[in-house]
């Protein structure tokens, strides 16, 4: 049923017509096709209505109403979009080696570890961040407190075995009696037992075993070394032990001094010392063995005697796990260890300052717990070149906002190590070099070498790494080996004349 023939049956026929007679001439006027506001479509608006004006009322009301409705959405969303924020500019402003204005700030390692005085007061709990960039993920540190070898490398197993070698040696001197009374006056010694020097993987020396160390059983007799009549509750070391030590309540043997004045131990500028890199013999590195063999060998004319013992690439944690495995054996204690290790610790493996920091004093502590009468110099860690320049940092006014401008790496990637973090390392190896100091400076048998007063000059503007005194970014050449010897001879004489 059409909706006319309902208005037929409302209204009667002639009311039907009217109303048809109307819409017809609707239908046939010109232009008329706008809505009246009529709900029934069928009767559009006869006339043109105009376009209602939206002010700015309308739209402020739309867009509070749009924020009464969705205020926790959009509270949300801005809670997040505010956080992401701040961790962009977190991001930008440590990426790269931390280059930020307050670089040095960024830097500075806010926990004091300078009032520790064993390795079992060095913890992991109040580390910030593992890495240099800021975080805890993107580096490969260690964990600055347990040894660590590097089993799979074979140069560096091979150098390892050297060091070794060169530390026994300077021990089997001792056994020499045309030249000393010592080994026969000490009470472990006994003629002619594992005197001789075996180069091989059984050497007793090599491994720190036998009779030199304490795991001597040749004063048992026969019988009881095949267990025969072996009492396991009997003292023999005691009934041995006799003379000058016999008195000993501890029971321990030892023995005198090696006579050695130092030993120095540390990564690759320290192997620089012995003419090899990863245990390889450099030509560029033997005129700096000759000038260290002669400042540090009595026989060729030096004021010491002191060994090296260094590999490329190590760690803190390589460091001690060689001091702990053959590189400090019995017997070996010189008057003082010279301890350079932390620029690996930085660039090739990325740590924190505080990481790094950590790495070194457990080192320090571990030859303290071997040697406690020994004294420890720890060397400065050397700064490292960033230009052609040598800039390191600008001084003066602008010192925080100038420090790391003009830095921006402008040599060849030839003339870097591939394995190393090219940042700008300068603010963190002040930082660390800075707690170190203040470390030695509380502690009795400590010291520290600042380095910077060889290899830094300061100008009018700036910190300036003097670039004539290296072979590359991080390691001293011939010039600079000699400089540095020369500062550290003066520095031991100083060190072995003072009552500490």
């Amino acid at each position: 049923m059409s909706k006319w023939s309902a208005v037929d049956q409302e209204y009667g026929d002639d009311d039907a017509e009217a109303v048809d007679d109307l819409v017809s001439s609707k239908a046939s006027s010109s232009t008329l096709d706008m809505d009246d506001g009529n709900d029934d479509e069928d009767f559009p608006s006869y006339y043109p209505q105009p376009k209602p004006q939206r002010t700015c009322l309308f739209y402020g009301a739309t867009v509070l109403s749009f924020i009464i409705i969705y205020r926790t959405e959009i509270c949300l969303g801005a809670a997040l979009a505010f956080c992401v924020s701040i961790a962009i500019k977190d991001f930008s402003s440590t990426k790269g080696g931390r280059r930020s204005k307050n670089a040095f700030k960024n830097a500075h390692v806010f926990h004091d570890y300078s009032n520790i005085n064993s390795k079992y007061d060095l913890t992991l709990g109040s580390i910030d961040h593992w890495c240099l960039i800021g975080d805890d993920n993107n580096c490969q540190c260690e964990d600055p407190l347990v040894p660590m070898g590097k089993h799979s490398s074979r140069k560096w197993i091979a150098q390892h075995k050297e060091n070794m070698k060169v530390a026994t040696e300077a021990v089997m001197k001792l056994i020499d009696v045309s030249n000393t009374k010592e080994w026969n006056d000490f009470e472990g010694y006994v003629p002619g037992l594992d005197d001789g020097w075996i180069d091989g993987a059984d050497d007793d020396w090599i491994y720190a075993k036998g009779a030199r160390f304490g795991d001597d059983y040749s004063y048992l007799g026969e019988d009881d070394v095949f267990g025969n009549d072996f009492d396991p509750d009997a003292d023999y070391a005691a009934s041995y032990d006799t003379g000058a030590n016999a008195g000993d309540e501890t029971g321990e043997r030892k023995m005198e001094s090696t006579g050695l004045d130092v030993v120095f131990i540390g990564d690759s500028i320290t192997e620089q010392r012995q003419g090899t890199a990863h245990g390889e013999h450099v030509d560029d590195y033997v005129s700096i063995k000759e000038v260290f063999d002669k400042t540090f060998t009595k026989d060729k004319g030096g004021d010491f005697d002191g060994i090296a013992m260094g590999i490329a690439g190590d760690t803190s944690p390589n460091v001690l796990w060689r001091l702990l495995n053959g590189e400090s054996p019995f017997g070996l204690e010189p008057k003082v260890w010279w301890v350079h290790v932390g620029i690996n610790d930085l660039s090739v493996k990325g740590c924190s300052e505080e990481v790094t920091l950590l790495g070194i004093l457990r080192v320090v502590e571990e030859i303290q717990n071997k040697c406690p009468d020994a004294k420890i110099v720890i060397n400065s860690i050397l700064p490292v070149r960033r230009n052609e320049e040598g800039l390191l940092e600008h001084i003066g006014k602008n010192h925080e906002d100038q420090a790391l401008r003009k830095k921006e790496l402008n040599m060849m990637d030839s003339s870097l190590s591939p394995k190393r973090m090219h940042a700008d390392l300068w603010p963190s190896i002040v930082s660390i070099n800075e707690e170190l100091s203040k470390f030695a400076s509380k502690h009795k048998g400590i010291k520290f070498f600042n380095a910077d007063e060889v290899f830094v000059e300061e100008r009018e503007d700036a910190k300036y790494l003097k670039v004539d005194l290296m072979d590359d970014a991080v390691h001293p050449n011939f010039s600079g080996h000699k400089k540095w010897n020369n500062a550290i001879k003066k520095r031991l004489h100083e060190i072995l004349n003072d009552d500490l």
